[in-house]
């Protein structure tokens, strides 16, 4: 019982550290994101690509997906290659 109680306390306190990091993750890919795409040519098609994917990246964050929104943030930089 003790075990159980104290792997539930651990499991609780990776958790309440994890999540914010990984929701902090979000936010500067967004940022290094939109920073790279502010360098670009606007109306170029990788540019205007990896903004979309930056946007929903964002709407993602806000709604609480963030592993998602880590996975559309990282592929914006892919797209601007």
């Amino acid at each position: 019982m003790k075990k159980l109680v104290l792997v539930l306390v651990l499991a609780s306190l990776v958790l309440a550290v994890g999540v914010p990091a990984y929701a902090f993750k979000c936010v500067s890919l967004i940022k290094q994101g939109n920073d790279q795409i502010a360098k670009m040519d606007q109306n170029s098609a990788k540019a205007k690509k990896a903004k979309a994917l930056v946007e929903e990246a964002d709407k993602l964050h806000k709604a609480g997906n963030q592993a998602d929104a880590v996975k559309k943030a990282e592929e914006a930089p892919a797209a601007l290659r």
